[in-house]
């Protein structure tokens, strides 16, 4: 029996020997009195007014209230009020209180650890059953893992205790940085802190290489509180490339290949290291001080949109070793000089050592073209759509005015009108708008600017 049942059923034993006093004595204070001129039923005695106010109440409203009886023969049955149940709300909520879940003991843990710790005992102890597992299968990582657990089996203790007491938290998610240790003393060759850190193309690719032949395992030696403060902080990896990951492209040997351009998505360079096989070296040794600049480079082109600028030092590194094949020109958009370079060896030497000279101004030209070109795609997307919004090619904007016209501004110096729609710039053949005029959206109707505004181009 419940304690609510027990409570009920004491109040329901209080009241009824309560009304069994007051029906004693009739005359007591407080008793109703009969009205005159009416005759009470045999046996039958009005309830106490102190009763009355207190009665409780059905909790269901659609059962029947109790009733004085017609009949007289069931008088005699009712020498007292019926015994109401006491009123209870069901409709409380109810809170779920979970079952405490038992605390590990660290001697107990310890005793595991020395006996069967090869086993991965102690896991299965402390409620890490993936651990317990890869412990049994690997003899405890050859027992690199099970000596490092004697010196760090309390701070797991601690830990399995915490998450008991604090089942809510979010701990279990977050990856340790003595678990990352522990995959890469023994395993991390095969990669296995790199998959345990959620950096699945880095585990594979330690997988099939060895961890880079060893040299990204040594490095990671270093990187490691790196990787557990990205693992743990839920950054994205198609947001922005890693910094830790790229230095590890890039001082491995696959660095020679290119891995750390194909890594930051420049293609181009990663087909010219895999070919020439890091630009004789030259360059492979190069991108290991370069390698932040390229992945801020990376990261910052990718938060503003996609430009294709060429850079300094991606010309001069192109220039030197291979210069007299002309890459550096491939590379800036030159691929007639390109070719020359090629079948004459950069014009027998000559024209290579003048270009060390001339490169910074070759790179500023490039730059100036792309973005020109990139204005003029835009306002050639803004004349066919008047309603287009300019992006990187300039900010200016073609609302559609009343009657279907268009308004255009001919001081806008980005888009060559023909002869004598604007002083500012100056006309280049083949550029002319001819079905978007501006004015009108047939040809030959409305193609002169009002008076207004050739007035105003001649200031």
């Amino acid at each position: 029996m419940s304690v609510c049942q027990q409570r009920l059923l004491a109040r329901m034993s209080t009241e009824k020997e309560t009304l069994q006093k007051r029906q004693q004595s009739p005359n007591a204070p407080g008793t109703q009195q009969q009205p005159q001129g009416t005759q009470p039923q045999p046996g039958y005695q009005q309830p106490h007014s102190a009763y009355q106010q207190n009665q409780p109440q059905y909790i269901n409203s659609q059962l029947p209230t109790y009733t004085q009886p017609q009949n007289p023969s069931m008088t005699s049955q009712l020498q007292q009020p019926p015994i109401l149940y006491v009123g209870y709300n069901t409709n409380h909520p109810v809170t779920f209180i979970p079952a405490p879940v038992p605390k590990r003991s660290i001697f107990e843990a310890y005793l595991l650890t020395l006996l069967l710790g090869f086993t991965g005992a102690q896991h299965f102890y402390l409620r890490r059953p993936a651990w317990g597992v890869v412990y049994f299968f690997t003899l405890g990582f050859l027992g690199c893992g099970w000596v490092i657990d004697l010196f760090r089996l309390p701070l797991l203790v601690a830990r399995c205790n915490k998450q008991a007491s604090h089942p809510e938290t979010t701990e279990e998610k977050k990856k340790n940085l003595d678990d990352a240790y522990v995959l890469w003393l023994p395993a991390g060759f095969l990669g296995l802190h790199h998959f345990y850190l959620n950096n699945i193309g880095l585990g594979v690719v330690y997988f099939f290489t060895f961890g880079l032949l060893g040299v990204g395992w040594v490095i990671d030696a270093f990187l490691m509180p790196y990787h557990v403060r990205k693992a743990n902080s839920n950054i994205p990896d198609s947001q922005e490339k890693s910094t830790a990951t790229t230095c590890i492209l890039t001082i491995s040997p696959a660095g020679i290949l290119g891995a750390h351009h194909y890594y930051l998505n420049r293609i181009g360079f990663g087909i010219a290291y895999t070919l020439t096989f890091g630009l004789l070296g030259v360059g492979y040794i190069v991108d290991w001080c370069r390698f932040p600049v390229l992945v801020q480079r990376y990261n910052k082109s990718k938060s503003k949109g996609f430009i294709s600028h060429k850079h300094l030092d991606d010309a001069y590194l192109l220039w030197f070793p291979l210069g007299f094949l002309g890459l550096h020109h491939f590379y800036l958009n030159r691929p007639g000089w390109g070719c020359l370079y090629f079948f004459t060896f950069g014009l027998f030497g000559l024209g290579w050592i003048i270009d060390g000279c001339r490169l910074c101004s070759l790179v500023t030209e490039c730059n100036r073209q792309i973005d020109e070109q990139i204005l003029l795609n835009s306002n050639n997307q803004g004349i066919s759509n008047p309603n287009f919004v300019a992006g990187s090619g300039g900010s200016h904007q073609w609302p559609p005015a009343a009657g279907g016209q268009v308004v255009s501004n001919y001081t806008y110096t980005s888009i060559p009108y023909p002869p004598g729609y604007t002083a500012n710039c100056p006309a280049q053949p083949g550029l002319y708008p001819t079905q978007h005029n501006g004015y009108g959206s047939t040809s030959g109707v409305g193609d002169q600017p009002p008076p207004y505004e050739a007035a105003r181009t001649k200031f």
